[in-house]
């Protein structure tokens, strides 16, 4: 069984390019056991399986940001099981991100708000049989700084372990 770990970005990422002047970026990889699961399909897997601590972390988290002027995201179950992936466009909410771009091989979703611009991809490795979910974080103030002080070493937890539900 193959566990996640921390990788490169694809190379053929969406993000790749936005990933040099980051304030934070990380991907994480994994073997599905499914082999012929799609990216949306490892997308979905992902946000709806994900541990319980982590729906309760968001919880927590959407108390305390709107303390600070941050958006409520909502959860990463926030995602319509039976809506197929061809009915999506960009601009539609995909868990507690918005849709940028869809592709076979790559789903780009992202939040930019006044503090902070997030952009995340699930990419599909189909040679190596690989999931990769990169992040990438610009911070636009000292709020959005502040703000990546904690989320940053949750996030190195959070991805890996809902990583896990595709091993």
């Amino acid at each position: 069984m193959s566990q996640p770990y921390l990788s490169k970005v694809p190379p053929d990422s969406g993000l790749l390019s936005q990933s040099a002047d980051a304030d934070f970026y990380d991907s994480w990889s994994v073997q599905p056991a499914d082999a012929g699961i799609s990216t949306f399909a490892a997308l979905q897997a992902v946000f709806l399986r994900s541990p319980r601590w982590i729906t309760l972390a968001m919880t927590i988290r959407n108390k305390l940001v709107r303390l600070a002027g941050l958006k409520d995201l909502g959860g990463f179950g926030n995602i319509d099981r039976r809506k197929p992936l061809s009915a999506y466009r960009p601009g539609d909410r995909l868990g507690i991100f918005t849709l940028i771009s869809i592709a076979d091989n790559e789903i780009i979703m992202g939040d930019d708000d006044k503090h902070l611009n997030v952009q995340v991809s699930v990419f599909r490795d189909w040679q190596r049989n690989l999931v990769t979910v990169t992040t990438v974080v610009h911070t636009k103030n000292w709020l959005g700084r502040l703000y990546m002080i904690p989320v940053k070493p949750a996030h190195r937890r959070i991805v890996p372990a809902s990583l896990r539900v595709l091993a």
